[in-house]
């Protein structure tokens, strides 16, 4: 008898809780978090299993109903796939104490749970903007060191962050919420508790307003999600198009109006925080981490490895800064290729440029994410709810659809990642990649001239 992929999917995050009670912690590889890694990949792959059954069902109310279902064991759950929600706690700790989260990490406090933040991140500034300060200060006055309270009210601000997302994709295409279920969101989102999800809620809202032409609006939405995170800032020049050539008519006050709310907005979180743009310095601590998963970084990586065979170890870092320089190159320039389709498509067409429009920001906040410095699963969040509040089709949707199943595989329930493990191959598999994309781009460029010929 087939199973019900609904109740599959229930009995996946039954397992994947399970995991997370026997390996959420870095613990010694005993027999309970080899155990636990077990689970854990048997329960990944019957919820990749059974999210794939129902993505193509067209019934909003069963999907959420469905994704409600399958979210219940990982609520009651300790947090799986990264334990970056105790740092969210410290972090709420040291702004309560009136400590700059810029300049220090948990550990100057030190925070009453510090024991529970990963070592990679005690001693680490914080990157985030001032909305998001101001949040988890918040949260951890209302927890008065309970960890448990604290850990259950980031992931009321989460579930709030994804509802949001799902109502302002639904405002934007009235489509399948298929991927508010997807493994991506179940494991980083309902039990990871990554603030990426408030991000990607504010620039939907954003972008629904700015649909109807509601500049102002639009503007506070984009300052609140680059008060949560500055990634924000990659798509708001795709906002401002859809102010400016909104249905029935350019409106050239629209973008001033937009940018000037936006700012104004950031401003005053700012002050009232007193944190500002002091991201920019904490930026660079994360950039200290060095795994393939960013792509830029594993070519860098792998020019290293060589280089060290060669005899010339200590080139290794300078392989690695060459290359992340390189690739910032390569972001810009599609970035800017990306909003150039984007305005030439809004000038055409204005009353129908919301869906390419979104398009492109969804895939610039994507090459944002795999262009950077660092690169986690979760970064990936806010391009792909973007591309959400589109008609995803053809080759697009499969590869959304593809990742948001293939990426939650890239972490163990105690948040250790498979990049770090796979350091020399997965260096070697992105020049794999690089080579081939540059490979199709210039067989694509020759193919353009030969099919203009009679």
């Amino acid at each position: 008898m087939r199973l019900n992929p609904r109740w599959l999917g229930l009995a996946a995050t039954t397992l994947l809780a399970a995991s997370g009670f026997l390996a959420g912690k870095p613990l010694p590889h005993d027999a309970a978090w080899v155990t636990g890694v077990c689970v854990w990949f048997v329960g990944l792959a019957l919820l990749a299993r059974a999210w794939w059954s129902l993505r193509d069902a067209s019934g909003a109310r069963e999907l959420l109903v469905t994704a409600a279902i399958w979210s219940v064991p990982l609520l009651v759950a300790p947090p799986m796939g990264a334990l970056d929600v105790y740092a969210y706690a410290c972090q709420g700790q040291l702004f309560d104490a009136g400590i700059n989260l810029y300049e220090h990490g948990p550990s100057a406090l030190p925070c009453t749970w510090l024991s529970d933040v990963p070592p990679l991140w005690r001693d680490t500034p914080t990157p985030y903007g001032p909305l998001w300060f101001a949040i988890s200060g918040g949260a951890a006055w209302l927890a008065h060191g309970h960890l448990v309270v604290a850990v259950g009210l980031f992931r009321l601000i989460a579930v709030l962050g994804l509802v949001l997302c799902v109502a302002a994709a639904h405002r934007l295409t009235p489509s399948s919420p298929a991927l508010a279920a997807s493994p991506l969101v179940l494991i980083h989102v309902v039990s990871g508790v990554h603030n990426d999800i408030l991000l990607a809620g504010f620039v939907l809202a954003g972008f629904a307003f700015a649909t109807r032409g509601r500049s102002g609006l639009s503007g506070v939405a984009f300052g609140l999600a680059a008060a949560v995170k500055v990634t924000a800032v990659v798509a708001a020049p795709f906002a401002v198009l859809l102010v400016l050539f909104r249905v029935g008519g350019p409106c050239r006050r629209a973008p001033a109006s937009f940018t000037g709310v936006m700012l104004l907005t950031y401003t005053v979180l700012a002050a009232a925080t007193g944190h500002g743009l002091g991201f920019v310095r904490a930026l660079g601590s994360t950039a200290e981490l060095k795994q393939w998963l960013s792509i830029p970084t594993g070519v860098g990586m792998a020019a290293g490895y060589v280089l060290r065979v060669a005899g010339r170890p200590a080139a290794f870092d300078t392989a690695v800064a060459v290359a992340r320089a390189l690739g910032f190159a390569a972001l810009a320039a599609i970035l800017v290729y990306l909003w150039w389709r984007a305005l030439r498509t809004a000038r055409r067409t204005p009353g129908e440029a919301a869906d390419p429009v979104l398009t492109a920001a969804g895939l610039a906040l994507l090459a944002t994410a795999v262009l950077g410095p660092v690169f986690y699963a979760w970064y990936a969040l806010a391009g792909i709810a973007v591309l959400a509040g589109t008609h995803l089709t053809g080759r697009l949707r499969t590869g959304v659809h593809v990742a948001v199943v293939a990426l939650p595989f890239l972490t163990l329930p105690d948040s250790l990642g498979l990049a770090t493990k796979t350091k020399l191959p997965g260096a070697f598999l992105d020049v794999a990649l690089v080579v081939a994309v540059v490979a199709r781009l210039v067989r694509s460029r020759r193919r353009v001239p030969a099919a203009s010929k009679p």
